[in-house]
């Protein structure tokens, strides 16, 4: 018998994912949209992440968005796995689920499993280029410690060698996927008894660098800013998880005096636009040949 179909919708961000699978839910009522973007799973980062309204997440049923705290980490293996139950909960129950995101990674994830994941050389190279500028500027013992409770195995053996290279790889892995990389390795790729059937937004780069102006422009007048401010008064901090999201770093910046509001502004532009063109160079692997 052969597997079940699951329509995935994914492209670049900015390419309007969220309402073209609302239009599709509205056309089919049995339709439960499963996230597959790591950037709507933090609760109270929503303008800057355009999480959809609560008017239309109550409109249709949606699934793993606002399900984490800031402070809680969040790996591409996890992902898989409540990705994967709650699929298999929405079909159990006669519905429609329909895969929505722009996070490949995940999507990978929940279809071939996290063994199987390629990560795109141009992501690993700005991760590493990353990586190797924090260690410089916090050094190798600062660095290993807060290793610790990320990743206690690697923690262990690199205490004992003192390897500044699996140091760096244990955070360009942690960097790149959400995952600890002594977890990773001890898990096997385990395939997904659901077939992914992807439709992927696509436009000219130009439209879609428009696009990415335009909402974040509009983000910001809905009040992006002063959510940051929500978010530091509330005791957020740079180090956590949820602020690799992009923008509130810079917003951050803004609110601590660093930057000016226009250079971060060009900032959040120029960082999703660098996105965009990652996301693309992933996506193509979802095209027909």
């Amino acid at each position: 018998m052969p597997a079940q179909e699951i329509l995935v919708i994914t492209g670049p961000t900015a390419s309007g994912k969220t309402a073209y699978a609302l239009l599709l839910a509205n056309e089919n009522s049995s339709i439960e949209i499963v996230n597959a973007d790591a950037s709507l799973v933090y609760r109270g980062f929503d303008i800057g992440t355009a999480k959809p309204s609560t008017a239309e997440l109550a409109d249709v049923r949606h699934h793993l968005i606002d399900i984490l705290e800031p402070h809680q980490p969040y790996s591409a293996g996890q992902y898989s796995s409540d990705a994967r139950q709650t699929i298999r909960e929405i079909v159990e129950r006669g519905g429609t689920p329909l895969v929505v995101g722009g996070t490949g990674l995940y999507i990978d994830a929940l279809f071939d499993g996290i063994m199987s994941v390629d990560i795109p050389q141009e992501e690993l190279s700005e991760t590493k280029a990353r990586v190797q500028l924090e260690i410089r500027e916090f050094g190798f013992d600062q660095m290993h410690e807060r290793l610790r409770d990320i990743d206690p195995e690697l923690y262990v053996q690199i205490r004992r060698e003192r390897n500044p290279i699996r140091l760096e790889r244990a955070w360009t892995h942690y960097y790149a996927t959400g995952e600890a990389l002594g977890e990773a390795r001890k898990r096997p790729a385990e395939r997904f008894e659901f077939k992914p059937r992807y439709e992927v937004l696509s436009m000219s780069r130009p439209d879609l660098w428009n696009r990415i102006e335009a909402r974040t422009d509009q983000m910001i007048a809905n009040g992006w800013l002063e959510e940051a401010r929500r978010l530091k008064e509330q005791g957020i901090t740079r180090s956590l998880p949820a602020m690799r999201l992009i923008g509130y770093r810079e917003l951050f910046d803004v609110l601590d005096g660093i930057t000016s509001f226009d250079e971060a502004r060009e900032r959040i532009i120029i960082r999703t636009r660098q996105y965009a063109k990652r996301q693309v160079t992933w996506m193509k692997k979802y095209l027909p040949v």
